[in-house]
């Protein structure tokens, strides 16, 4: 159709309350991450350890199940916070790498394309198209980390009964605060990275090089100095230490445990710096 056929009529469908504005970004983005089936099935891979988690309790608790299969509840081990720590880990690996196959691509794709000016054209801030992605990488983590870790500890209390979850209600602190404060670091993480390095299996790369080169510097600077200082920078095991100390653990280290939330801490502020320098409506070259 010529342009000159064309009439201009105005919008007649529904708006989005401009509070919400950013869920468009969210929506959109989801809908192309699951448009690819190997991610979809990976996705669902990535849940075993929530369902693997529910079987056992529902195992444990079924003295009849147990009977047919040749085990006993002692066998089970009756699942101890043990089982629950495991499981935090095998919750939390794969939240990490579906960051690093969905985060690359929520920014460099606009800053490679020079579509960041036609959002920010619309009624949308830097802070609601931030708000946008991170809501992204939110939605997809939830499920397979505190949404999950609570639906196994809520199974196992009304199993278990007699007030189980009382004594035992750090288990739900942990999941909850500790895979919480783990989706915020490695989102803001992976975003910063991704409106940096616009190549994604570069920005993958370099995602793999902070987290294990930061690992390594630490333990180097930790076997010269003879002392923990060097896990100011070793972000794996600051969220380790969160989780122990909210477990009633003893802590990876001899550092406070102020010194692992001053380290996520220091992650996300320069990753929110680092964000506000890249997102710009116009690039200014100098």
């Amino acid at each position: 159709m010529a342009v000159y056929e064309r009439i201009w009529r105005r919008y007649q469908g529904g708006l989005t309350p401009l509070g919400r504005r950013w869920t468009v970004i969210t929506r959109y983005a989801l809908a192309e991450a699951f448009s690819s089936r190997i991610f979809t099935a990976f996705y669902v891979l990535c849940l075993l350890p929530t369902m693997v988690g529910l079987f056992l309790v529902y195992l444990s608790h079924n003295t009849g199940l147990l009977e047919q299969i040749g085990m006993t509840r002692e066998f089970v081990g009756g699942l101890t916070e043990l089982f629950f720590q495991l499981l935090f880990s095998w919750q939390a690996i794969p939240a990490f790498f579906i960051a690093v196959i969905v985060a690359p691509s929520l920014i460099s794709a606009d800053l490679a394309n020079n579509a960041l000016p036609l959002y920010l054209a619309r009624p949308i801030t830097r802070r609601d198209y931030v708000v946008g992605k991170i809501a992204v990488l939110a939605l997809l983590l939830s499920p397979t980390t505190w949404i999950g870790g609570l639906a196994v500890f809520v199974l196992q209390s009304s199993l278990e009964g007699g007030g189980w979850w009382r004594e035992h209600w750090r288990i739900a602190a942990a999941y909850l605060i500790g895979h919480l404060t783990w989706i915020v670091v490695i989102s803001l993480l992976t975003l910063a990275i991704s409106a940096w390095v616009r190549f994604k299996p570069a920005a993958r790369g370099a995602l793999f090089g902070i987290v294990f080169i930061l690992a390594g510097f630490a333990e180097a600077v930790n076997g010269v100095t003879s002392s923990s200082i060097g896990d100011l920078v070793h972000l794996v095991r600051a969220i380790i230490n969160v989780v122990l100390w909210i477990f009633g653990l003893p802590l990876r280290n001899d550092l406070p445990i102020a010194a692992s939330w001053l380290t996520l801490a220091a992650a996300c502020a320069l990753s929110l710096w680092l964000l506000h320098r890249k997102l710009r409506a116009h690039e200014v070259v100098s």
